[in-house]
């Protein structure tokens, strides 16, 4: 869907490359997850992603299509993005004028827009709210209308920005279990831009990037196989993977494996008890 095939980038103000020898590609309909403290180049890496910037060399290729000016619109109409916070992006008086005015903006026929709005409220759980004034709602609630925003818009791709960074704990797997589902049911991919590496536990791939370069890429099963990977470059080990492993090495036995999920988990806590 996208590869980055030995991409640099340099901001013109600046004397330091801010992303080397990128190379990567993100598959269709997966969740790839970028992880990386401030300051390592994940911001960047987005703004090629979405055609903000474009690469200072190397080539990015979307669907087979090399990165230009000329293809800008078109790549603009494929992604979304849910930034980290949704005050920043409501412009609507209500949630379904807030969810309209992207609609409008593709001049969008009345009748079809309000189906559409109908479509991705349900879809995060947010009907009975349609009417409410987005100041009304709590942190988590504004960010579902965040994303039924960036729903209502057809994307192949949606981009999540530190998207939960401001959430409580509650509303951040509330959150993110919202985005599996689209990913699941809706088919769309998740580019998760992020520092907490918790968020990596509903990933299919994950990157790590350090002073702007790629220092990991594999997948969920291989990057918690070794959690040294994690504290190598001050990244924390998810609670639920804190837990498997101490509890192993506690019982001397792999009892909890990494590909079992926190149900999983509970249950044999349980049994153990």
């Amino acid at each position: 869907m996208i590869k980055f095939e030995d991409v640099f980038f340099q901001y013109s103000s600046s004397k330091k490359t801010a992303l080397s020898n990128i190379n990567l590609e993100i598959k269709e309909g997966r969740w790839l997850s970028v992880l990386g403290k401030n300051g390592s180049g994940k911001s960047t890496l987005m703004k090629l992603i979405y055609g903000q910037n474009l690469a200072t060399s190397g080539k990015i290729l979307f669907n087979d299509k090399e990165y230009s000016k000329e293809i800008y619109d078109d790549i603009k109409n494929k992604i979304a993005i849910v930034f980290q916070n949704p005050d920043n992006q409501f412009v609507g008086s209500t949630v379904e004028e807030d969810i309209a005015f992207g609609l409008e903006n593709r001049n969008v026929p009345q009748e079809k827009m309000d189906e559409i709005i109908g479509r991705v409220l349900e879809i995060v759980d947010m009907t009975d709210y349609r009417k409410y004034e987005p100041t009304s709602l709590s942190g988590g609630q504004k960010q579902r209308v965040a994303i039924a925003s960036s729903l209502a818009l057809n994307p192949e791709i949606l981009i999540l920005d530190e998207a939960t960074s401001m959430l409580d704990p509650k509303a951040k797997k509330s959150i993110l279990k919202y985005i599996k589902k689209i990913n699941k049911e809706e088919g769309i991919t998740i580019i998760s831009i992020t520092h907490d590496a918790q968020e990596s536990v509903y990933s299919d791939d994950i990157v790590i990037l350090e002073d702007g370069e790629i220092v990991y890429k594999g997948n969920y099963a291989s990057l918690y196989s070794d959690t040294t990977t994690l504290e190598k470059y001050s990244l924390e080990v998810p609670f639920i993977e804190r837990i498997k492993r101490d509890l192993n090495n506690y019982l001397n036995q792999e009892i909890f494996k990494i590909e079992e999920d926190e149900g999983s988990v509970v249950k044999k806590i349980c049994k153990l008890v």
